[in-house]
């Protein structure tokens, strides 16, 4: 065997590794921020990245199949018939790959008539003439005939590693010598490429038979000595076997491979160039694996680009360039530059990951926290990083441990209040010290305090007794600027990650990576127990990220027109939110311990009931057991079986309702036992000491905008039924104190109205009438008095489902008519509210054009796969475009009625106070005396209300009572 050397040539099955790495991630697609899939472009040049990491060639290129139909396809009309088309957002990615590749100064070859099969066979024969020695970067086992002496196949095996074989690996693999694989496809053929091969004859029989006779000509030549039904196959499909053979024998003089010296040059890469372009695909983690390796040539004593250059140029090479043959030149080479893509002459170099090395140090003296405190009060930027550190993530019990601050890129410090490092036995600065200088920032009306997660770090202040301005009703004077709201902002579809966590933050946009929280920290101990030393490290790293991370971001948010919105809406929402976290609901904690015995009891009624009529017990909580009880012993009708059996899901009980009683008992099953676990026996347990419930509001939590809300979740309480209306009711309010109940009427409709301008929605909004009677007259005719209840029932159904893009069979199946019937109401409705169409039909224009849509606001949603050529991955990315106008306007509405109104209660200052948001609701506690509370209710309204001036008016419900459940 000859060396495997730096003269090695390495040639790559291109569309074999695309089509892995596409699949790879099929179950989890990664899309960029226009909706198009790039798994393939992803996987490809993260395995292509190994390679050069592992084995540095120096001559390689990358092989792809015909743009025509090959002369395989002459022989065989039906060659390759059975394949499935490949996939549009697969298609796609091709020439971004191949766009790539050429920055990268891979040369690219392809030939028409011919597959890459064959490019590769015409590589590896002209590598081992010349006396050079070849590897075949494929797991195809058309390829394993290739191998010998000089030719290794690279087979991609786990994540990002090769695994080399050779002759022997061949053998193992197949049971078979390499020069002995042609004659085994031959026998047993290939169906993902339709090759007959011989009918009945697999793997095992024909190793078998190549083991027995050596090849195929001598197998059949003692065919005859076969005996039995194993013969008769043999015998009949020689003809097969031999016709198979002709298609899976590779070319070895492919028109484009005629001299090894002008189609593999020695490659000259621009690792740079590539990770630029892999930027601009939106595959960042993989082009700072890229540019990575330009730091590493350039710290080596790599060429210089003009070198290298140079170099390439004397031999005959171009970084871009892209050798296809085309078959109308009957088989002379034509050379043609590969398109170049978009332009990146913009965008940055990308840096590779680095390991943060910032200048931080710990303050322990008062005199010299007091001096920075001067310096930033004083200095013109006026802007200073905060971040704290603490010992529990529960900010109603967590005690301040220390604090960092920032006010330039890469130098910061870290002030420690509690230390356990016996290492360390100076003085610390006492909590209320630093408190007191942390005040003299907050309670600054010039300073921006920019904080990651800033409700955490605000809550954590207030609770560790900060003292701000406005007394009962206390607010920071200072400009907020929270990072992770920013992140969100400028990319909010990323919610449920940590998308937005400071870490994954610094290193996608600065490059750096930092400390690990579990790295410094004890197991089972705390922040306060860490070294002061690495403990100022940790501190001052998150303060300096978090600065850097606002220059970058302030400059973006400027940029796609968001400024105003962060921070006029969501920096001054910020506090509210905190306050209203702290400040909590008290909850009646018997009243649910109460209706936890009922439910028991309703709960053990159903299970009884649901046993009697199977007949027997079984754990209704087990899907597979109900599989067993609803399908095989009762019979009922079953959808498509999926991994894990046939679904026993909400949709799919609803239905089975209509052929008998189980179904039912089980919906009513789970209802009553997740509103046991989830609310009635959880709320109390998460009450404090007063008995009252602390809920954490979530900014980041929705892409449209909408709060979410989470420990408890009370956004998810049911709201139309009697259950709802039992947890609702134990939240009450303190003796002498009324809860007000303020309820936006309809508000995503308004919007919708106002969006699109329809005049008889409007005109309904206008007047005041019930928006869904007045669509019933529409839709059915009749006068708004004569409107039956069903009838308004389906106008409200179709009302709210227009604004979530419901389709013919949705309403079908929600309202229980035919599809018919469902595409004749939808079609009516476009016809008396015309105006709604040409928004939706607009709205979906705009967004086609733009990738985003944007709310009253300016808030911007990118919406993912608008311009998919898959008509299901359109369909849903236009209910999204057409949707978040709508929700994300009111959404934003919301918003700003919460500042509207709790700016006026802290001028009120009458005791009055913005407890809950859940959904278009605002809960408030005011006291019970006749004069507050009217007076309360009529400044909510007004707020609420004059909240924005859309060309339809916002119309509020408002109700007083001693608790939650007595409104609605």
């Amino acid at each position: 065997m000859q060396e495997f050397n730096d003269d090695t040539i390495y040639i790559l099955d291109s569309y074999g590794l695309i089509y892995r790495c596409y699949f790879a991630f099929i179950s989890r697609p990664l899309t960029n921020s226009r909706g198009e899939n790039i798994s393939a472009l992803f996987g490809f040049f993260r395995n292509l990245h190994a390679v050069f990491t592992h084995y540095k060639p120096r001559y390689i290129a990358a092989a792809f199949d015909s743009r025509t139909p090959t002369f395989r396809h002459e022989m065989y009309g039906e060659y390759k018939a059975n394949r499935a088309k490949t996939p549009d957002d697969l298609h796609a990615q091709i020439p971004w790959i191949e766009d790539i590749l050429a920055s990268l100064g891979v040369p690219i070859l392809q030939c028409d008539g011919y597959e890459a099969d064959d490019i590769i066979a015409t590589v590896a024969a002209k590598a081992a003439a010349s006396g050079r020695t070849c590897r075949i970067l494929s797991g195809d086992k058309d390829l394993m005939q290739l191998v010998n002496g000089t030719t290794q196949i690279l087979k991609p095996d786990t994540a990002l590693v090769w695994k080399a074989i050779d002759s022997n690996g061949v053998k193992a693999e197949w049971g078979v010598l390499p020069e002995q694989m042609l004659d085994l496809l031959s026998l047993i053929g290939d169906a993902s490429d339709n090759v007959p091969g011989i009918k009945g004859v697999g793997p095992k029989t024909a190793c078998k038979y190549i083991d027995a006779y050596g090849n195929l000509d001598n197998i059949f030549a003692h065919a005859d000595e076969i005996k039995g039904a194993a013969g008769e196959k043999l015998r009949a499909g020689k003809d097969d076997a031999y016709f198979s053979q002709k298609l899976i024998k590779l070319c070895y003089d492919v028109p484009c491979v005629k001299n090894l010296e002008d189609a593999l040059p020695p490659v000259s890469f621009d690792f740079n160039a590539a990770a630029e372009k892999l930027s601009f695909y939106e595959a960042p983690t993989v082009a700072k694996t890229y540019a990575a390796l330009s730091a590493e040539n350039e710290s080596t004593g790599a060429e210089t680009d003009e070198v290298r250059k140079a170099s390439a140029a004397e031999k005959g090479a171009h970084p871009a360039r892209k050798n296809v043959v085309n078959a109308e030149e009957n088989g002379k080479a034509k050379y043609e530059s590969s398109e170049q893509g978009p332009d990146t002459e913009d965008l940055p170099i990308l840096k590779p990951l680095t390991k943060n090395k910032g200048e931080y140090r710990a303050v322990t003296d008062i005199e010299e926290l007091k001096k920075i405190v001067d310096g930033i009060i004083s200095s013109k930027e006026k802007c200073v990083a905060f971040d704290c550190e603490t010992d529990s993530l529960d900010t109603m019990s967590a005690s301040l441990v220390g604090f960092s601050l920032c006010t330039e890129p890469g130098k910061a410090v870290y002030v420690p209040l509690v230390l356990t490092d016996a290492l360390f036995s100076g003085p610390l600065i006492s909590k209320q010290d630093a408190l007191a200088q942390i005040a003299r920032l907050f309670t600054d009306k010039d300073i921006t305090v920019v904080m990651h997660n800033g409700k955490f770090d605000y809550e954590v202040l207030r609770t560790n007794g900060i003292a701000l301005k406005g007394g009962d009703y206390p607010v920071p004077s200072c400009k907020i600027a929270d990072t992770m709201v920013a992140a969100w902002l400028l990319d909010p579809d990323k919610t449920g990650g940590a998308s937005y966590a400071l870490e994954y933050l610094a290193e996608k946009n600065l490059s750096l990576s930092g400390i690990e929280y579990d790295d410094i920290v004890p197991k089972g101990g705390s922040f306060a127990d860490v070294p002061l030393d690495k403990a100022a490290d940790y501190g001052a790293e998150d303060a300096d990220f978090t600065l850097q991370l606002w220059h970058l971001f302030r400059e973006r948010l400027e940029k796609n027109k968001l400024l105003n919105l962060f921070t006029d809406v969501e920096m001054k929402l910020l506090p509210i939110l905190a306050e209203m976290e702290l400040r909590g609901i008290h909850v009646n904690t018997k009243a649910l311990d109460k209706y936890d015995a009922e439910l028991t009891g309703e709960i053990e009624t159903v299970q009884k009931e649901i046993y009697e009529i199977v007949g027997h017990e079984f754990n209704i909580a087990s899907p597979k057991q109900l599989q067993e009880i609803l399908f095989e012993e009762l019979k009922l009708p079953h959808g498509k079986k999926t991994k894990t059996g046939y679904s026993t899901d909400t949709t799919v009980l609803e239905e089975l309702s209509a052929y008998h009683p189980v179904p039912q008992k089980i919906l009513i099953y789970r209802e009553k036992t997740k509103l046991q676990s989830t609310y009635v026996e959880a709320l109390p347990k998460l009450c404090d000491k007063n008995k009252r419930l602390h809920t954490n509001y979530m900014q980041t939590g929705t892409a449209t905008g909408r709060l979410s809300s989470r420990d408890p979740n009370l956004q998810n309480i049911p709201v139309r039924n009697e259950d709802g209306r039992r947890i609702r009711s134990a939240f009450t309010a303190l003796p002498n104190t009324h809860l007000i109940s303020a309820d936006y009427s309809q508000i995503e409709l308004v919007v919708l109205a106002h969006l699109s301008g329809d005049k008889n929605m409007c005109k309904a909004f206008s007047e005041g009438v019930d928006i869904h009677r007045a669509t019933a007259s529409l839709l059915f005719s009749t006068p708004q008095e004569k409107v039956t209840a069903d009838e308004r029932r389906i106008a409200k159904t179709i009302n709210f489902g227009i604004i979530y893009g419901m389709s013919a069979f949705r309403l079908a199946r929600d309202l229980g008519i035919s599809r018919t019937q469902a595409a004749s109401f939808i079609e009516n409705y476009f016809t008396q509210y015309s105006s709604i169409r040409r928004f939706i039909d607009s709205t979906i224009s705009f967004a086609e054009t733009h990738g985003y849509v944007e709310t009253i606001f300016g808030r911007r949603r990118k919406i993912i796969n608008i311009n998919s050529r898959n008509r299901v991955e359109k369909a849903a990315a236009e209910r999204v475009a057409v949707n978040t106008p709508v929700q994300g306007s009111a959404a934003d509405i919301v918003k700003q009625a919460m500042l509207d109104v709790d700016s006026s209660l802290r001028k009120e200052k009458n005791g009055a106070r913005l407890l809950l948001q859940v959904h278009d609701e605002l809960i408030f506690e005011c006291p019970s005396e006749k004069s507050v509370l009217d007076a309360t209710i009529a400044l909510i309204r007004e707020k609420m209300e004059g909240a924005v001036k859309l060309s339809v008016p916002l119309r509020v419900s408002i109700e007083a009572g001693k608790n939650w459940g007595a409104f609605h």
